[in-house]
């Protein structure tokens, strides 16, 4: 018996076969995995390197002794080494089950593979969404079909900025629990930041459960979105308007089945991830030196929380520079300026498996998965591939 499968990302298009599909002309994974052109890459690489500079070289002395947070590397006790590995290591499964829970026929092996390649190539190579494409020749390359892979690599940004917004309402909750908010400093901007999230994760969930489960509403919030489009675009002065009631029915054809069967199951798996990676951040802070009194866990997942939303908006290429400002800040407002060398040494050390390590792996792992082909696709292979003709 055959199963039910949702139909083609935007602009492409899918016969019965799922192994079957023209080559992709509008925006998804697929359409993602053509290289940027030479100016493009040229712009994205020279700002990401201007944050670097700013943030390690500019910013970050003026409060920071170097020396001693590489003091509190050398003091790291090679358990506490282990320790930190394990943790990460356990983090980069838990993110890469997102991807087997959205992808039918993705192993947690696979699915780990996934997120390491999508974190390691976005990281190391900030052209966009290129790094979406990269990932959906190779979950071609497993087998998958053109459509679940299309699906389930484009629903996992979904889930995943889901999660990061549902946060500040774990964080809020288990601070008011314990206390941890009486006092503190910026405490109106921490209740502003969590409020404006939860109510963005409540609207958002509900326009999307909506959407998928009832057509009248898709019809009526299509022809919503198209009045306040076409109303915007009037008053800007320009001609033309985004089809987006189109969007909307194609979201809701291309996802629906998927978010329906799998789409809790992914959430759910998409919070527990988040709480692994504070579990690092954690362990990380206190094997540098930053003991509880000073900050308590729910302290710590409180500022992680917050700066997951923050970044919600991509504020740097590659995602460098700006989440290790915010964290080191953000946390050295709590524990105090005593303790600001421990802090940016556990805050590097989280964010050298959340960040770096994803980048040399990734690269490994597109030399396993693609060997006998160039690590990174060609557009012609794109093409043969979203055709089903690959080998």
């Amino acid at each position: 018996m055959s199963e039910e499968r949702p139909g083609p990302a935007p602009g492409t298009a899918a016969p019965a076969d799922e192994h079957e599909s023209d080559a992709p002309k509008g925006p998804g994974p697929a359409a993602a995995a053509a290289p940027p052109n030479r100016r493009a890459a040229l712009l994205r690489s020279g700002l990401i390197l201007g944050v670097l500079f700013v943030v390690f070289v500019v910013i970050l002395p003026r409060y920071i002794d170097y020396e001693e947070v590489l003091q509190a590397f050398q003091d790291l006790q090679p358990t506490q080494i282990v320790v930190m590995t394990v943790l990460g290591m356990i983090a980069w499964v838990m993110s890469g089950l997102i991807f087997s829970a959205l992808i039918p026929g993705l192993s947690a092996l696979r699915g780990t593979m996934s997120w390491l390649i999508l974190s390691g190539i976005g990281a190391s190579i900030p052209f966009g969404p290129w790094n979406m494409g990269v990932l959906w020749v190779v979950v071609r390359g497993w087998h998958i079909g053109n459509v679940p892979a299309t699906s389930g690599i484009a629903l996992y940004g979904v889930i995943n900025e889901l999660s990061r917004l549902f946060l500040p309402l774990m964080a809020v909750v288990a601070l008011a629990l314990t206390g941890g908010l009486a006092g503190r400093p910026n405490q109106g901007a921490v209740w502003a930041i969590s409020i404006i999230s939860i109510v963005a994760f409540v609207v958002v969930s509900a326009l999307i459960i909506a959407i998928i489960r009832s057509e009248r509403v898709a019809d009526a919030l299509g022809r919503t979105g198209q009045r306040m489009a076409d109303w915007v675009l009037r008053r800007l002065g320009r001609t033309g308007s985004p089809d987006v009631s189109g969007a909307i029915h194609r979201f809701r054809d291309q996802f629906g089945e998927v978010l329906r069967a799998r789409g809790v199951v992914a959430l759910a798996l998409a919070v527990v991830s988040q709480i692994a990676w504070t579990i690092v951040l954690v362990v990380a802070l206190r094997v540098c030196g930053v003991p509880e009194s000073a900050l308590s866990p729910f302290e710590i997942f409180a500022v992680y929380a917050l700066v997951m939303v923050i970044t919600i908006i991509p504020l740097s290429p590659g995602g460098a520079g700006v989440p290790e400002l915010l964290f080191i800040r953000g946390l050295t407002a709590i524990a105090g300026t005593q303790y600001e060398s421990a802090v940016t040494a556990g805050v590097f050390l989280y964010r050298a498996f959340y960040w770096f390590l994803p980048i040399p792996l990734a690269w490994i792992l597109l030399k396993v998965v693609r060997r006998g082909k160039s690590m990174l696709p060609t557009t012609a292979e794109l093409r043969a591939d979203a055709r089903g003709q690959a080998a």
